[in-house]
């Protein structure tokens, strides 16, 4: 009978150990990421820094999606969402009027930026790129519809050679890889200033208007206190090195705080 009652004590404290160390509704503890214009292939590094920085926060996670329609099936839940600020307007249009913005990327202390059109050859517009490749950071079709824009759709087709990250789109061109790249103008930037006599071997067509960088949104009023330490952790990612580095495999480096879709427009101007 001792026996009988001390294995019952066993299982009950058991139990309560497995609720105690459980995830505190991991669901709603989770910053969701979805970003086409960015190409990161390396979605287990960029997942590993930042919970072993979240993890400093709370009990935190970051899950990043490579397919649209999987993130949207998550966009209820009440938690974080980082995404490009494009496709968080088409959302609205669609009716997703109570995710609200509250942080948005910079560069440079600059919430917008610009993707230009590079080659090596000094062509004389764009049609000339007729069926030629062109590489680029972002996925296939943002990077398409970004180049059909340029070409005010003149029926001009592209083929896309996605790549890890700007400079290897610079890169690609430089190496006869590609004819012609899709690049920020901050990268550009970059490269003139780390290798200018490459630099100079680059022309610059078509420079894109003003694009808002990647914000965080999320259900308000905040009434989870969880969730508001979340979105100070996450605001708080510049001001560590492992933060930095996580900015910088997103492609910024830094926040703005914003209170609204009129004052995120307003970046843009």
């Amino acid at each position: 009978m001792y026996l009988l009652h001390f294995k019952k004590y066993l299982v009950t404290i058991f139990a309560v150990l497995v609720l105690l160390s459980a995830p505190i509704n991991a669901t709603e503890n989770t910053l969701f990421f979805y970003n086409p214009e960015s190409n990161i292939h390396d979605f287990r590094t960029l997942k590993q820094l930042f919970d072993s920085y979240l993890v400093e926060h709370g009990v935190y996670q970051f899950q990043p999606f490579d397919d649209k329609n999987t993130f949207e099936s998550f966009l209820q839940q009440n938690s974080l969402f980082l995404l490009s600020s494009w496709h968080y307007l088409n959302l609205r249009k669609q009716g997703y009027t109570n995710l609200q913005p509250v942080l948005v990327g910079t560069i440079n202390d600059s919430m917008t930026y610009t993707k230009v059109l590079s080659t090596k050859k000094n062509i004389k517009n764009i049609n000339t790129l007729h069926k030629k490749r062109i590489a680029s950071s972002g996925d296939k079709k943002y990077t398409d519809n970004m180049l059909q824009n340029m070409a005010k759709r003149s029926g001009v087709e592209f083929k896309i050679l996605t790549v890890p990250k700007d400079i290897d789109a610079l890169m690609s061109i430089l190496f006869g890889m590609a004819q012609g790249a899709l690049t920020s103008r901050h990268s550009l930037d970059t490269l003139s200033t780390l290798n200018p006599k490459k630099y100079q071997l680059l022309h610059q067509h078509i420079e894109s208007e003003a694009i808002t960088l990647p914000v965080v949104v999320m259900h308000k009023p905040i009434v989870n206190p969880s969730i508001k330490a979340l979105l100070i952790a996450i605001e708080k990612l510049p001001k560590s090195n492992s933060g930095k580095e996580i900015l910088g495999m997103l492609g910024w480096d830094g926040w703005r705080k914003v209170d609204s879709v009129e004052s995120l427009k307003q970046g843009s101007n």
